[in-house]
């Protein structure tokens, strides 16, 4: 009993005690002693079946107050039967015996029309606080209603019962037939307390004890009720034993009194309930407002209110929630009806969570569910309820609230099926994938990462990135994501970088990595992809040798086409140091002075580093080394080319004219290589022009600076172009512009591959005029940069 509440104390408080009376009473008729039976009053005592009605329903509602509900209604049939016999013998004018089965001595010496029968106000009393009871355990709708207004009467016919002990004569028929020992009133009086405490849930129960106007109005008007028309009897009495008036004056008083009473009471009781109203009225306004406002923000947010009585069944809901859900309106009106529109795996689960709430005595409970339309869709909604119990802890109603979350969850299921495929596509991709947070935490380590370095995800995962780097990188790699941190810098995103990794073994290889990044709720996460480029490092080295190795062999080629011309080139200096050595040795034969001697052996000297310079050149030109890239002239490397080319080529009357700008005078590059460019594209050229008139033959050498770090080299000449045919794939292998397969058709394969080593590219076009044009770029170097 610890944590019921106050009313079921009550009840029981006044419960037990009428069990006491009862049995002090029937203890009295044991013994002998109208004293103890009657309470101090010998001469009418309530008769023994009268105590065991009162004791039988003072059990029953112990038994029902602790909820045994099967016990309390046995209990409860003891005074209905008392009742009933009572009745029939009044009614039918027999004795059927039953009066004085027990202690028929005792009561054949009073002085009753029928002794030991219970007379009219206990049998009443018994049919009433038996009814309501019947009424309150039973499951019916209204059993609050009848309840109440049976416990009501039955309140009325105690308290009128008591007033008749007190004011009625005994001369009075009314009186006689209605007359009530003191212990059945007061019996009766506690009986019907103990029901209505029980049952506190009574409308004007709660009212009574609420601080609410109308509450209080009540609290004020039921003592006046009470004692108002109880004043004009004590008035009577006193006047009457006085002698101050006749009886029937004093009756006049009487009723006079009562009228003034009613008059006055009905009168403050108008005034007090029409100040109410007028309040009433104010509060129904802010009311009607407020449901307004709560109507619009339930509908702006698409949320439904509802109301389950419990007891009913009945089902009630805030306007256009039903519509909202593609429902028909009143389609969920009870609970069975929403039973038949929910998946009934849901409808069970949600029934299973209520059972569970009622047995832990749960304020609130939460549920989610999917109602089926009449169409066959589905609407998925989720929400919570508050529960409320009666004082038994009975589950009476709920009060909760559902929003429609069918496009959330579509959305939600979108989003795993993307992310399943995402993570599926992540899992197949060959490259490793591993995302950091903005601090440098690994977040996710795909396979083909495990794979790479030999970690298992989730001996990583936590750990910082820099783990990966090589170990003796990893403080680079630290202040470089620190610096990437602090500043967000966004430039090297989505572009490749070299680095060096580290195995779980040990085992260093290089990687290029590509990062990229998400940013959300004001957390950033790095996404990067790491490649292992070991075997492709190995397979440019490779093709790097052997283009070395092509690009010499080439050189070779072309030094090989161009021996006549330069043993031609050669021949003439040899042949004038030849000539320059026989004069002077004639000279000296005949014995002519110094002077002239010395200065044929100067002009012998000059054409022999002539011809020494021309061999230097073919031999640098020619010979096969590793790559050098170092700071060049511009001009110098030009001309040099043009030297090796043209030399030997005077008798076929080719100009070659410059256009060099003063701006671009430098270039890093390996001389050797630019050099064989442009050695392929002079040669091609002069191949070209032979075919052309002597005045026509011109190659035009130009160069510029296209942007700050690119100058462009242009070579053209006016012969008759490249077919339209070649000059698709004219940078492809085995593709020759020379008739009757006079070349290799690698020249300028070799060349474009050598220009796109430094960075630069290589271009061709046929001029409108007429004639051939080709471009490439090299790294520009600033003058003056070592």
């Amino acid at each position: 009993m610890g944590d019921w509440p106050i009313g079921r104390k009550l009840a029981t408080g006044f419960a037990a005690l009428a069990c006491a009376c009862s049995l002090a009473a029937f203890f009295g008729w044991v013994i002998g002693s109208r004293e103890l039976s009657g309470f101090g009053v010998p001469s009418r005592p309530p008769w023994p079946l009268t105590t065991i009605g009162y004791l039988a329903l003072s059990l029953g509602f112990l038994a029902a107050i602790q909820n045994r509900l099967k016990e309390a209604r046995i209990l409860w049939g003891a005074p209905v039967v008392i009742a009933t016999l009572s009745l029939v013998q009044n009614s039918l004018g027999v004795d059927l015996g039953v009066d004085q089965l027990l202690f028929h001595d005792s009561i054949q010496g009073l002085n009753f029309p029928h002794p030991g029968r219970p007379g009219a106000t206990p049998t009443t009393i018994f049919l009433l606080l038996a009814l309501a009871g019947y009424a309150s355990s039973s499951g019916a709708w209204q059993r609050d209603a009848v309840a109440s207004l049976i416990a009501s009467c039955a309140l009325g016919v105690a308290m009128a019962a008591a007033i008749m002990i007190v004011f009625a004569s005994p001369d009075d028929p009314v009186a006689r037939l209605y007359s009530i020992s003191v212990p059945s009133a007061v019996i009766g009086l506690l009986l019907t307390a103990a029901y209505i405490f029980w049952h506190s849930s009574f409308g004007w129960v709660r009212l009574l004890g609420s601080d609410r106007p109308r509450g209080r109005l009540l609290q004020l008007l039921l003592p006046a009720v009470l004692i108002f028309p109880v004043i004009p009897s004590l008035l009577e009495s006193g006047m009457e034993g006085a002698g101050l008036l006749s009886p029937l004056s004093a009756r006049l008083l009487v009723v006079l009194g009562n009228i003034l009473a009613v008059g006055l009471i009905t009168y403050w009781a108008i005034t007090r309930v029409a100040k109410e109203q007028d309040r009433l009225h104010g509060t129904m306004d802010a009311l009607r407002i407020s449901e307004e406002r709560l109507a619009t923000a339930t509908s702006a947010h698409e949320l439904g209110v509802f109301e389950w009585n419990v007891k009913t069944g009945k089902l009630e809901w805030s306007p256009g929630t039903e519509q909202r859900l593609g429902l028909v309106p009143g389609s969920l009106s009870d609970f069975d009806s929403w039973r038949a529109q929910v998946d009934p795996q849901d409808a069970q689960r949600i029934i299973d969570t209520i059972a569970h709430t009622v047995a832990e005595r749960a304020d609130t409970f939460s549920y989610r569910y999917r109602f089926i339309q009449p169409n066959g869709n589905v609407r998925a909604v989720e929400g919570s309820s508050h529960a409320f119990y009666d004082d038994s802890g009975n589950l009476m109603r709920t009060v909760g609230v559902i929003l429609d979350v069918t496009e959330r969850d579509e959305r939600e299921a979108e989003l795993r099926a993307r992310a399943a495929q995402l993570r599926s596509i992540l899992e197949t991709v060959p490259d490793a994938m591993v995302v950091v947070d903005q601090d440098g935490m690994i977040r996710q380590f795909s396979a083909a990462a495990e794979a790479l370095w030999g970690y298992r995800a989730e001996d990583v995962l936590g750990l910082k990135l820099t783990m990966l780097a090589a170990s003796d990188e990893r403080e680079q790699a630290e202040a470089a994501f620190a610096r990437f941190s602090r500043t967000r810098e966004t430039s090297a995103i989505g572009r490749p970088a070299p680095v060096t990794g580290e195995t779980a073994d040990g085992r260093r290889f290089p990687m290029e990595i590509r990062t990229n990044l998400a940013r959300f709720d004001g957390k950033t996460l790095v996404t990067i992809f790491f490649r292992d480029i070991s075997e492709r490092l190995q397979t440019e080295e490779r093709l790097s040798e052997l283009s070395a190795e092509l690009a010499h062999v080439s050189r070779q080629s072309a030094m090989s086409e161009l021996a006549a011309d330069i043993a031609h080139e050669l021949n003439q200096p040899l042949s004038a140091t030849a000539n320059f050595l026989a004069a002077a040795r004639m000279l000296i034969n005949n014995g002519e002075g110094g002077e002239r001697v010395s200065e044929m052996l100067q002009h012998g000297a000059d054409q022999t580093q002539r011809a020494g310079h021309i061999i230097r050149r073919l031999r640098d030109f020619t010979q096969g080394g590793d790559v050098e890239m170092r700071i060049e002239s511009v001009e110098r490397t030009i001309r040099d080319a043009v030297e090796l080319v043209l030399v030997g080529t005077s008798q076929f009357h080719i100009r070659v004219e410059y256009d060099l700008d003063p701006a671009a005078q430098q270039i890093y590059a390996d001389r050797i290589q630019v050099q064989q460019v442009l050695v392929n594209l002079l040669r091609n050229a002069n191949e070209a022009l032979r075919t052309l008139p002597k005045g026509r033959r011109q190659i035009t050498i130009i160069s510029r600076k296209v942007d700050d770090d690119m100058i462009e080299i242009e070579v053209s000449d006016t012969g008759p172009g490249i077919p339209n045919s070649i000059l698709e794939q004219l940078f492809s292998r085995f593709t020759t512009t020379k008739s009757g397969g006079g070349g290799m058709g690698i020249g300028l394969s070799i060349s474009k591959r050598i220009i796109e080593s430094h960075g630069g590219a290589l271009t061709a076009e046929n001029k409108p005029e007429g004639g051939a044009t080709f471009r490439f770029t090299l790294p520009a170097v600033e003058e003056g940069v070592e």
